[in-house]
């Protein structure tokens, strides 16, 4: 069977153990180990030791080691030393509200190493190594699990799910990033857990499910597409209604063809196997407050792409079509062409047609704006300004006027003596 790889520690991390040594012994736990020991890279050191962040502090003041506090209460601080960081964490246990909200409700910082293992979630993250010793602390038979390539819980599966629901969603990634099998009892108590996702904050199920959809890329023996297998994942789980969708399960219809725009993808799968027919509602709903924490911006975008794509399957007219998604056709375009290559080569001629010829298409466009109007026209009332203004533009895009200053302050003078 495969041995596994050296662990190869930083010369300025072997120092600073060095340099703590009289206080504290200095472990690195958690991904770092589990990827060397598997030979790959890919993931920050995290380093643990009795020391509290008041300790850590005072000890390495005045040296080159830098201290940033992190989160003091969970007893978390950044050491840094040039580019490096080092995130250092107190053992601590940890108590929980049991609402799987994946903060704890309180912590209580410890000496002894057994304690802080117990907090943790499973068995291949929570192999500790000795800096100085070069000795591995394997309380939980990570190793064993690490070799036969499996996923365990490192106490019962109710309760480690309990105490935090983001660990359901970590080990579908973990799982799928290694190309790893899931425990058959750890497996179906997440299956009977997976309602507890939904007490994680919407920013933690973002960050989450943004790392499952790119989890093929993540390491150099993760599969390709193993995201799909990840979705599939989430499938078998009944974990879609915990990801603000009112199903437990979805079609992976239009995600098994799209490789680059994967989350606007399954955004589409999400809206059908909902209701087509409320695009907008529901992504409102799912990018919203009490949804997956976007910036305005982002939903803004996801938004214009998801309901692009379905006013395009309802054969939405071109003009009123790409004077609403002209900005975003081209990402609408790459989900088009992989669900209908008619639809797409329908709306993608007269994009290319707009493009090339320069017709204007947004009122940022029209060679004329409401300061123009306010300036040569001051009788009409502000209020207005917007629909003159998209009135010009759709007359310009048919055709009927030309995009020039003199001839659309005519028009805007009829338009003010018609309605006067």
């Amino acid at each position: 069977m495969k041995q596994f790889k050296d662990i190869i520690v930083p010369e300025n991390l072997e120092k600073l153990a060095q340099k703590l040594k009289k206080k504290a012994e200095l472990f690195i736990v958690g991904g770092f180990v589990r990827n060397s020991l598997l030979g790959i890279g890919g993931t920050d050191i995290d380093i643990a030791s009795k020391l509290t962040p008041t300790e850590i502090m005072e000890l390495l003041e005045g040296t080159q080691y830098k201290v940033k506090p992190k989160n003091i209460r969970l007893g978390t601080v950044d050491i840094c030393i040039g580019n490096e960081v080092y995130e250092h964490t107190t053992f601590r246990t940890e108590i929980y509200d049991g609402t799987g909200k994946h903060t704890p409700n309180s912590v209580n910082f410890v000496d002894d190493l057994r304690q802080d293992a117990k907090r943790r979630d499973f068995t291949i993250n929570c192999i500790y190594f000795s800096i100085t010793r070069k000795k591995i602390i394997d309380i939980y038979s990570g190793l064993y699990d690490l070799r036969y390539k499996r996923i365990r819980t490192i106490e019962t599966p109710e309760f480690v799910f309990s105490c935090d629901g983001l660990r359901i969603l970590r080990m579908i990634r973990i799982a799928s990033e290694l190309g790893f099998k899931i425990e058959k009892n750890t497996y179906k108590i997440a299956k009977k857990m997976s309602y507890r996702i939904k007490d994680v904050s919407g920013t933690r199920k973002q960050e989450e499910l943004n790392k499952i959809l790119i989890c093929d890329k993540k390491y150099s023996i993760s599969k390709k597409r193993s995201h799909i297998r990840a979705l599939k994942l989430l499938n078998y789980l009944n974990a879609f209604t915990a990801l603000y969708c009112t199903v437990p399960k979805i079609k992976l219809k239009l995600s098994k063809k799209v490789q680059t725009l994967r989350l606007e993808a399954l955004l589409v799968d999400m809206i059908n196997a909902i209701d087509p027919d409320c695009v907008e509602y529901y992504l409102e709903y799912m990018l919203g407050q009490k949804g997956f924490n976007f910036s305005l911006k982002t939903k803004e975008y996801l938004i214009n792409v998801v309901c692009g794509y379905f006013d395009a399957k309802n054969r939405l007219s071109n003009k009123e079509y790409f004077i609403k998604y002209y900005d975003n056709f081209e990402s609408i375009g790459k989900l088009l062409a992989k669900d209908s290559i008619f639809l797409f080569n329908k709306y993608n001629f007269f994009y290319r047609y707009i493009t090339n010829y320069h017709i204007p298409i947004r009122i940022k466009d029209l060679k004329i704006s409401a300061f123009d109007i306010k300036k040569y026209i001051p009788k009409i009332d502000g209020k207005y300004y917007d629909e003159i203004l998209h009135n010009l533009l759709l007359k310009v895009f048919d055709g009927e006027i030309k995009n020039e200053k003199d001839e659309l302050i005519l028009e805007i003078k009829n338009y003010d003596i018609t309605n006067n």
